[in-house]
């Protein structure tokens, strides 16, 4: 207690906040901690009440965090990771690795990373409860300022300035493989003349691609746009056009069989894969141990030539 006030907020609170935001629903928060759904609803109105203003907004579809609940949500993500910090520490010791990370990854990094990590930190660091979310840059980045995220691979262009450098990934041009067709590396004038299935122009990969041809002075032949690897993959096999995509995205794949992938050179396309930390938890023992796996995966998929890794 300050100056007579009360403290409206408590680790309790925090919880209900974390879980309304998480859920989407009073009803579903309040299964899955364990409350019943009046209680909960009286609380987060006594909150309500307490700030002057609303947290979040109700609708037939559910609950929709505002602004201001949404900086609430931050910090009590923030809260309750650093008392789960301080709980692991008290039980296993400040140099032991143990607790929970969440780790986000980029799809197409996913699929190289996810399962060999999962393994190597079970097996190096039993006490480690590893969390992995797969998403674009933007629902990365949302994870990371919502405190959702301890760590993430995202792409440079997407990612803050403090962001650290991992790796570079060449783009190339992926084709339907028929039989006859021209194989072997292509120039970037001439892929940009393919006729192209890409993203919109909001999308990293589409903005890496424009810059490209802008400085080059090159006009592309856009024939569609989709979002989301699988259905660029899939418009491709389907015979619409070439798409322009990470060589990772194409390496493990249902159908890589069925697609041709041409390096593009003169000039070569590359994006930048960088670690993005949370400041909060970075020196965290668990954190600073599944970011070394992390580099050293990365190292090991660098030399399969899918990557070009940091020295």
């Amino acid at each position: 207690m300050c100056g007579g006030r009360d403290i409206a907020l408590d680790l309790r609170r925090l919880k209900y906040i974390q879980a309304i935001d998480q859920h989407g629903s009073l009803t579903r928060a309040a299964e899955a901690i364990g409350i019943a759904q009046p209680a909960l609803s009286h609380h987060i109105s006594a909150l309500e009440e307490y700030f002057k203003t609303e947290l979040f907004h109700r609708t037939p579809r559910g609950m929709i965090t505002t602004d201001v609940g949404k900086i609430l949500v931050a910090h009590a993500s923030s809260i309750l990771r650093s008392v789960e910090d301080a709980e692991t520490a008290a039980r296993h010791g400040v140099d032991t690795p143990a607790g929970s990370v969440a780790l986000g990854l980029l799809n197409t990094v996913a699929l190289r990373l996810a399962v060999p990590l999962f393994q190597r930190c079970s097996k190096q660091y039993p006490n480690i409860r590893l969390f992995i979310a797969e998403g674009t840059s933007q629902s990365l980045n949302e994870g990371m300022q919502r405190q959702e995220l301890d760590l993430a691979i995202n792409l440079s262009e997407a990612a803050e300035s403090s962001a650290k450098f991992l790796a570079t990934e060449r783009l190339v041009l992926l084709s339907k493989k028929t039989a006859g067709a021209e194989t072997g590396d292509i120039t970037l004038h001439d892929a940009l003349m393919r006729p192209l299935i890409l993203p919109s122009r909001n999308h990293v990969l589409r903005k890496i691609v424009d810059w490209a041809a802008q400085q080059q002075d090159f006009k592309m032949n856009i024939r569609y746009e989709l979002a989301g690897g699988w259905i660029l993959k899939s418009a491709v096999v389907a015979g619409l056009g070439d798409t322009i995509i990470g060589r990772a995205a194409v390496m493990d794949d249902d159908l890589k069989d069925q697609l041709m992938v041409r390096q593009i050179i003169s000039p070569a396309l590359e994006r930048r894969l960088v670690l993005v930390q949370s400041p909060i938890r970075e020196t965290a023992p668990a954190v600073v141990a599944v970011t070394q796996l992390l580099r050293e995966l990365v190292k090991e998929v660098s030399e399969e030539t899918i990557w070009r890794a940091a020295q």
